[in-house]
């Protein structure tokens, strides 16, 4: 992965990308609008992969009558000084694992009366209105813990922030946008674009490098004894 940047320099890169000199107009118009255009490519690709570095795992307790945890997972930090890495949105869930379980909890099927689903174990997950719990497991009495793997996404960057992203990537979409929007110069947009394409696969394909286990349920053992039909 490309070196992180400062979003103020996300921003020159960009300029320079296409074509401009920073000036006193410059600053005034299109630095904030590539600013945005650089927040833009990043929300719509951070959503597109569930990208290492924004990845998280929390271990939770239940309250043991309502399905939910007993921690406000919108205030969620980690490290000293504290950074914040909430979980606001049901969709930025991986996965949730029982204690000592390597299987998933499915989501509840919406054809199941949960007043019927009973217990002290967690078998389902489902999405609440509350913002400092997002999820729910049931049924509501499970009380073992749970561990779950989530991704939480930055602030909107600002100016002497550190953009935790491929800069390439940034670079190269945000031009592209930038260069789309003007259209000008067809060519040198469909030359932005394939660029930008060209670096979001060596990106996905980069993660794909160290080998996955099919199936977590399966023992790494190598099998010393076999039987026949």
């Amino acid at each position: 992965m490309a070196h992180d940047l400062l979003f103020e320099d996300l921003i020159q890169q960009v300029i320079r990308r296409i074509g401009q000199v920073t000036g006193t107009s410059v600053q005034v118009y299109s630095e904030d609008l590539i600013g945005d255009m650089i927040q833009h490519k990043f929300d719509v690709m951070f959503e597109d992969v569930w990208w290492n570095q924004f990845m998280y795992w929390l271990d939770a307790t239940l309250d043991g009558t309502t399905g939910v945890v007993t921690v406000d997972v919108s205030a969620l930090t980690t490290g000293s000084p504290p950074v914040a890495i909430p979980l606001v949105r049901f969709e930025d869930i991986h996965s949730i694992f029982p204690e000592n379980s390597d299987r998933p909890l499915p989501r509840f099927p919406d054809f199941v009366n949960p007043d019927n689903v009973t217990g002290t174990t967690p078998r389902y997950i489902e999405a609440v209105g509350d913002a400092q719990k997002i999820f729910r497991i049931l049924p509501l009495t499970a009380d073992e813990p749970i561990k779950i793997h989530y991704r939480s996404m930055p602030d909107h960057f600002v100016t002497g922030e550190t953009v935790n992203f491929d800069s390439q990537a940034l670079v190269l979409g945000s031009a592209y946008d930038y260069l789309e929007d003007d259209g000008t110069n067809p060519g040198a947009t469909e030359k932005m674009s394939n660029m930008f394409e060209s670096r979001v696969r060596q990106l996905k394909k980069s993660r794909a490098w160290l080998p996955h286990k099919l199936d977590p349920r399966v023992d790494d053992a190598v099998p010393d004894e076999w039987w026949a039909r």
